[in-house]
C-alpha cells in the first residue's frame, strides 16, 4: 500500500517530501480489513477532497520510540515488546502505536525497517 501510494502521488500534482507514517484505528470493520491513517508529508498544494483530509502539522510528543527490522508481519511482537515496556515503567500511553517506514524493504517485506512510536501522558510519573 505505502509503495503504491508512494509511485502515484504525481497523480495529485504531489510529491513526497519525508517518511510515511501510518495507524491503524481500533475498529475494525471486518475481519478481512482494518481501517487506517496515513500521514504523507507532501511538497505540493493539497486540494480538498472526499477521498482524503490533510492536516497542516503532525505532532506525536512525550513518545517511547523502538525499531523493528525485518518481515512487517512480526512487527506485533516489537510492539508488544514496545508496550511492555511502558507498562513495567509505569507510563500511560494515550496513542495507537504509529510506525514510520524507514524502509520498505522487498516485494515480501522480509528486509523492512519501522519505528514504532507510542505517545505517552506526561504527568504519568
Amino acid at each position: 500500500m505505502i509503495e503504491h501510494i508512494h509511485d502515484n502521488l504525481s497523480a495529485l500534482g504531489l510529491a513526497a517530501a519525508g517518511k510515511f507514517i501510518f495507524t491503524f484505528k481500533e475498529n475494525n470493520i471486518s475481519d478481512e480489513t482494518q481501517s487506517a491513517e496515513i500521514y504523507i508529508p507532501v511538497k505540493g498544494e493539497i486540494k480538498p477532497s472526499e477521498n482524503y483530509g490533510s492536516k497542516l502539522i503532525f505532532r506525536l510528543i512525550n513518545a517511547v520510540m523502538t525499531r523493528h527490522e525485518g518481515s512487517i508481519s512480526d512487527i506485533s511482537r516489537t510492539e508488544a515488546a514496545l508496550k511492555e515496556y511502558i507498562r513495567k515503567n509505569n507510563f500511560e500511553p494515550i496513542t495507537n502505536a504509529y510506525y514510520v517506514v524507514i524502509r520498505n524493504g522487498d516485494t515480501f517485506g522480509s528486509d523492512c525497517v519501522f519505528e514504532v512510536y507510542i505517545g505517552t501522558n506526561y504527568n504519568s510519573l
